[in-house]
């Protein structure tokens, strides 16, 4: 009987050791915390798509005026988006005021609606048609400084010219501008006016504008 007694001591104990190793190493069951999966949702009502980054990895991209649901783990501390920006005559991206936009998911409602209304601030864009026969350039005028935003090409034919432009601050002083010079946004413009660059689309931001007459 007392080899049986020392057998079953000697178990316990490495029981009550193996428990204390863990419970020091803050491995013991009741004090983890697991990663759980969560379902978050994207409204995007933009035109332009954006990418959605997790604690600063990309993860997915969403269509413009494009929704989507994607689990993450619960563990997640911030989304940042970034809209993707229009391309020049020349193939080459034209940066807007929109930046990135990092939000904490401490206190989300585990879903996010983007719009042109960015912290208070809204933001402009546009489509912007040309039925002269002139080229030119347009701008995005601050109130002090001009941003060329992209060229207008003239119409061919039957067919308007067209650019797209980004989004851009909506201020008090405001105004975008068609430029006599085709780049560069130089020399006469004519420039739109504010009740017109008032009335976008509500969320999305979007203005539709027709140059008719060339500066």
């Amino acid at each position: 009987m007392r080899p049986t007694g020392v057998a079953r001591l000697t178990t316990v104990g490495a029981i009550l050791l193996i428990a204390q190793a863990s419970a020091c190493n803050g491995e013991s069951v009741a004090g983890a915390t697991a990663a759980i999966p969560e379902t978050f949702t994207v409204f995007n009502n933009l035109i332009a798509p954006v990418t959605i980054s997790l604690d600063g990895k990309p993860y997915l991209w969403v269509d413009a005026g494009g929704s989507t649901s994607f689990s993450m783990p619960s563990t997640t501390q911030r989304l940042t988006w970034v809209s993707a920006k229009p391309l020049d005559a020349h193939g080459t991206p034209i940066f807007d005021d929109i930046g990135s936009v990092t939000i904490s998911l401490g206190a989300s409602s585990h879903q996010l609606n983007i719009t042109n209304v960015i912290n208070s601030q809204a933001y402009i864009t546009a489509r912007v048609y040309n039925t002269t026969a002139a080229a030119v350039s347009i701008g995005v005028f601050n109130g002090s400084e001009v941003s060329c935003a992209s060229e207008l090409p003239a119409r061919r034919l039957t067919e308007p010219g067209f650019t797209l432009i980004g989004y851009y601050k909506l201020l008090i002083g405001t105004e975008i501008r068609a430029y006599r010079e085709p780049s560069g946004c130089t020399g006469p413009y004519i420039a739109w006016p504010a009740s017109q660059i008032r009335a976008f689309t509500a969320k999305s931001g979007l203005l539709t504008l027709t140059l008719d007459t060339a500066p």
